[in-house]
């Protein structure tokens, strides 16, 4: 497996693990990435970190960032709520009791800059509640108002023969009527052109949208000693090269993208061919 499709899958795992609460497993798979340290990692290396409440370890991670990428708007959003969330008077590696005693604080602040390590999956009606608005109103600067996602979502057009769509206010729901994959992660001639097609009708809104990439499998496991280790790798393979696709033909910038993976579970058909695919989650940006 490529080395950049490695860095992907295994960026998506930690992502998928801190999303769940375990942060400890996803530092771990992070710090054991070959190679030099890129901004994503770094990126996701101190959300993970202010989530513990580690203040200091998530703006060293963010400050390693800034080096790499000057400028970059997300990571000096990162390290100013960092700033505010320190409490008043505290300066780097001094005051740890007045630290301890606002760890409530800091952690319902962190929650914020966690906002983006999800793992989008097929939607189960459920939503997640709110962080407690006094809290955040107290730890986080007022920030603008995201536009509101349902104006948006209003004017994307996404009639691409091949695709089937379907709306809700908060997101455009994606499927593909055939397989886009005819083994492992080889796109079809087909589905690369339905992906190019679908970047096209994109494009006009890469500024304004996030598209969650899920990869899917059939049910049939993994045989042993393949280029996969599991469905849930090849599914996270697939998510990758589509987001590729779909990035190159959109313009969408790589970080409003999510890649996640369903592996065999709740396949979006009901036949295993079909489920060689992946769907997507477009929903209007949040940062």
């Amino acid at each position: 497996m490529p080395p950049s499709i490695t860095r992907e899958l295994t960026l998506a795992q930690a992502r998928a693990l801190a999303r769940d609460g375990r942060y400890a497993e996803a530092v771990d798979l992070l710090e054991d990435l070959p190679g030099d340290t890129s901004v994503a990692v770094l990126d996701l290396l101190a959300r993970v970190h202010a989530q513990q409440g580690d203040l200091d370890r998530a703006d060293q991670c963010w400050a390693e960032a800034e080096k790499i990428a000057p400028g970059a708007t997300e990571i000096a959003a990162g390290r100013r709520r960092i700033a505010a969330m320190r409490p008043v008077g505290r300066r780097r590696g001094t005051g740890r009791a007045l630290l301890a005693g606002c760890t409530v604080l800091v952690t319902a602040a962190a929650l914020a800059l966690l906002v983006d390590i999800r793992m989008e999956t097929a939607r189960l009606g459920a939503a997640q509640p709110p962080a407690a608005p006094v809290v955040v109103t107290q730890t986080v600067p007022a920030s603008p108002s995201p536009p509101a996602e349902r104006d948006v979502l209003a004017g994307v057009r996404l009639q691409v023969p091949g695709v089937r769509v379907s709306r809700s206010r908060q997101e455009i729901s994606v499927a593909f009527e055939d397989a886009l994959f005819s083994e492992g992660a080889t796109l079809t001639r087909r589905g690369r052109a339905v992906l190019g097609d679908l970047g096209a009708r994109l494009r006009p809104y890469a500024g304004e949208i996030e598209v969650a990439v899920i990869g899917h499998t059939d049910r049939n496991a993994i045989l042993p000693g393949g280029e996969y280790a599991s469905n849930t790798d090849l599914g996270l393979a697939r998510a990758v090269y589509v987001r590729e696709v779909l990035r190159a033909a959109s313009r969408i910038p790589t970080t409003r993208f999510a890649v996640s993976s369903m592996g065999g579970l709740m396949p979006p058909f009901r036949d295993d061919a079909r489920n060689r695919t992946v769907t997507l989650r477009i929903s209007g940006a949040t940062r």
